[in-house]
């Protein structure tokens, strides 16, 4: 199996894939989060014949919706509503503050919070 992970924000969109068998993920790409994005997302599902999707639910702390939870949970919907693939939503807490211990300073988080999520989610499995 195929797993496609997720950090969906306003501007950009982060991606990291694995097999379920290999059990290491592996930073994508970047996309930018415009007209462009169901495309890219097209062409990517297809290239790496993704069979199941892991998307990063942005949870606070005491474990509630926040603004960007519910962009999010949208975003899940018309994910689902465009691809016949089945989508898994993922506390994705802290990842970001993971990301930010490796990668320098100044670049993007997007795709190590992806890559970390994913990672977390192999490891519970």
């Amino acid at each position: 199996m195929n797993v496609l992970s997720i950090d969906y924000g306003d501007v950009r969109v982060g991606l990291a894939h694995s097999s379920i068998d290999h059990k290491i993920a592996l930073p994508l790409k970047v996309i930018q989060n415009n007209q462009t994005l169901w495309n890219e997302l097209e062409q990517v599902i297809k290239k790496y014949e993704i069979d199941y999707i892991l998307v990063g639910l942005p949870l606070n702390f005491q474990s509630t919706d926040t603004q960007q939870t519910v962009k999010v949970r949208q975003f899940i919907q018309e994910l689902k509503s465009k691809f016949a693939i089945i989508v898994e939503e993922y506390d994705e807490r802290l990842t970001s503050s993971l990301a930010k211990r490796y990668i320098p300073k100044g670049q993007s988080i997007d795709i190590e919070s992806a890559r970390i999520l994913l990672e977390e989610w192999l490891d519970k499995r």
